[in-house]
């Protein structure tokens, strides 16, 4: 399932974990029903909310919720496979992150990021490797292919775009009659929508979406089991995807403290006497058009290697 490029090192292809994982399709499946009852009648523009309305509760968390600590527990699947594993996360907005992935025994892996730095050590192999906090790099141990900024904008539970500063002079609300959500439609300068999908009764944000000019979904996140928080509504399910694989990432929080002081020295890895240090910059990258790039020209790719978890399925059943 997962790929590696030709001037990636065998040793690498080890450590590819899953430290954040995500990534989920949703097969619209018709049953074979002679008809289908009409659906009820749109709402007068008089009776849906604004854009500001359903943004503005969505803004004000955001601007409160700028870090947290917490437990999760991080589930693959596919549909050839499943994997999950126990995570300890630290976030500090706008893109710092340190994850921590757990084996039966140990941690297995420890990512951080100081907004412009990237490390990733693997006690069990005692190395650690180092580089710039870019997609790429990013990608190369995560199999994610998400900036720092959007790892934590996601990890926080917002959506991976930003929508400060859109116009609301061009922003659509509109009922989705399919699971009572109010549809808010941020067009952008590209031709493409950020599309954000508000409980009707709650307005917690249920769920997002990146859609391409030709109108194919590229990214879809999805939120759910709200709590009370220390006065803020916090989402503890959250789930990331990719409308082209067939592959389905999720994070479920056990516990988070939000806002807690996170020192600067949690986000840099001092590792111990004698470990291996490997400059992963100084291996050359992907091309630009590699299918695995993230600036591939059919799209941003959100892919998986789940070697870790797969060794703490055969532990546990061991």
């Amino acid at each position: 399932m997962c790929s590696f490029p030709p001037d990636c090192p065998q040793q690498w292809q080890r450590h590819c974990v899953p430290s954040l994982c995500f990534l989920l399709i949703i097969v619209w499946a018709g049953g074979c029903t002679t008809r289908r009852p009409p659906h009820p009648p749109p709402l007068p523009p008089s009776a849906l909310p604004s854009a500001q309305e359903l943004l503005g509760p969505f803004k004000a968390r955001q601007q409160h919720l700028t870090g947290l600590r917490g437990l999760a527990r991080v589930t693959y699947q596919d549909t050839q496979e499943r994997g999950s594993a126990s995570q300890a996360v630290a976030i500090a907005a706008p893109d710092r992150f340190r994850l921590e992935l757990f084996s039966v025994l140990s941690v297995a892996a420890i990512h951080t990021c100081d907004g412009q730095m990237l490390a990733a050590y693997f006690p069990r192999d005692n190395v650690i490797y180092r580089g710039a906090a870019s997609p790429l790099n990013i990608a190369r141990f995560t199999r994610l292919m998400l900036s720092a900024r959007e790892i934590t904008r996601l990890l926080l539970g917002f959506p991976i775009f930003s929508v400060e500063g859109e116009s609301e002079t061009t922003n659509t609300v509109r009922l989705d009659p399919n699971d009572d959500t109010y549809r808010l439609d941020l067009p952008k300068s590209d031709g493409s929508v950020a599309a954000l999908w508000f409980d009707t009764n709650t307005k917690h944000l249920r769920r997002w979406a990146m859609i391409a000019a030709d109108g194919s979904t590229q990214t879809l996140g999805q939120l759910a089991d709200y709590r009370q928080v220390q006065g803020l509504s916090f989402p503890f399910s959250i789930t990331l995807s990719d409308a082209h694989e067939a592959q389905q990432v999720s994070l479920v929080y056990k516990n988070v403290e939000l806002g807690p002081a996170l020192p600067d020295s949690l986000f840099r890895l001092t590792p111990p006497s004698g470990v291996q240090e490997i400059d992963i910059d100084a291996h050359r990258p992907h091309s630009p058009h590699s299918p695995h790039s993230p600036h591939s020209p059919d799209g941003r790719r959100l892919v998986l290697c789940v070697s870790v978890l797969e060794d703490q399925g055969k532990a546990a059943a061991e």
